[in-house]
C-alpha cells in the first residue's frame, strides 16, 4: 500500500508470486498497482466539464491528449486513518471545479481474498455527477470478461454500443489484443486475469481493458463510460454517471481472489 502515491495498492501476491505491476523508478503514476478512480473515471477532454447547470475546468493532467483523467485523487498523499496487521483505511479530501469530495478505502487482508470498500462522498452544497472505479495493472494473458457490448472507439465512445465480435469477445476467456476499450451490457460482477479473480458489489456499469503495454493488461471495473459526462449531457443511455446529493456517497465493493 503506498498512501502517498494516490493511496494504491502497489502488489498483490497470495505466496504464489507477484501478480501485478508494481512500482519501478521509470514508471509514472499512471502505470503501476491498482489506483483508485474518482471522482470521475477515464477522460474529460481538455478538462472541461459541461452537464447540467455545471461548466466548469478541471486540472489536465494527461500530455498526450490534453484531457483530465482518472479523477484526482490517484496522485496525491492520502492520510492513513488506521491500520492493522490486516485492515487499513485510508481517506483523502479534494477539491476542483465543482468538487469538494472525500475519498475513503477501506482494505481488509484475509489468506484467501484482498477486500477494497472505495466511496466518494459529496461534502460540497450542491449535487454533483460523478463517477467510481480502481485501475489494476496485471500481467498480460487470457482475461475472462462478462460484456456482452462494447462502446465503438478506442478510448473514447464514437457512437452507440454495440455486440462485441471475435476480436474482443472475453466472456469464455480471451487473450486481448492491443486496445483500450470500454465494454458494458455486463452479465456478471467479477472478471478474471491472470491469478486473480476480481470481483464487486455496487454499481459497475463498465469494464475498460487496457493493453497497449507489452507484458501487462489494465481490467478496470468503473461505475461510468468512458467520456460518460459528454454521453449524459447529450442524453445517451447506459452512460453510469451519478448524481451525488450534499453528504451522500457512491460506493463500490472490490475483492481480490486468486485463481484456483
Amino acid at each position: 500500500m503506498y498512501p502517498d502515491h494516490g493511496g494504491r495498492l502497489g502488489q498483490l501476491d497470495f505466496g504464489d508470486g507477484a501478480l501485478m505491476r508494481g512500482p519501478a523508478p521509470e514508471l509514472d503514476w499512471l502505470h503501476w498497482g491498482a489506483y483508485p478512480l474518482l471522482p470521475w473515471s477515464n477522460r474529460i477532454p481538455a478538462g472541461h466539464l459541461r452537464l447540467g447547470a455545471i461548466d466548469a475546468r478541471l486540472p489536465v493532467n494527461n500530455p498526450d491528449d490534453g484531457s483530465a483523467m482518472h479523477g484526482v485523487v490517484a496522485n496525491c498523499a492520502w492520510d492513513v486513518e488506521a491500520t492493522t496487521d490486516a485492515t487499513a483505511a485510508l481517506v483523502v479530501h479534494a477539491e476542483a471545479g465543482p468538487y469538494t469530495v472525500r475519498g475513503s478505502q477501506r482494505f481488509a487482508l484475509a489468506p484467501d481474498e484482498l477486500t477494497l470498500v472505495l466511496s466518494v462522498r459529496n461534502e460540497g452544497a450542491r449535487a454533483v455527477p460523478v463517477g467510481l472505479g480502481i485501475h489494476p495493472w496485471f500481467h498480460t494473458g487470457p482475461i475472462t470478461l462478462p460484456a456482452r457490448m462494447k462502446w465503438p472507439g478506442d478510448p473514447m465512445p464514437t457512437g452507440l454500443p454495440v455486440p462485441v465480435t471475435a476480436d474482443d469477445d472475453f466472456q469464455h476467456g480471451a487473450v486481448p489484443p492491443v486496445m483500450d476499450r470500454c465494454f458494458t451490457d455486463l452479465t456478471g460482477t467479477a472478471v478474471e486475469v491472470p491469478g486473480v479473480r476480481l470481483s464487486w458489489e455496487g454499481a459497475v456499469t463498465q469494464i475498460v481493458v487496457y493493453s497497449g503495454d507489452p507484458g501487462w493488461v489494465c481490467v478496470e471495473p468503473v461505475t461510468m463510460a468512458n467520456d460518460g459526462f459528454n454521453l449524459a449531457a447529450r442524453g445517451v443511455a447506459n452512460h453510469g454517471v451519478q448524481w451525488i446529493d450534499p453528504e451522500c456517497e457512491l460506493t463500490v465493493r472490490y475483492v481480490f481472489a486468486p485463481l484456483p
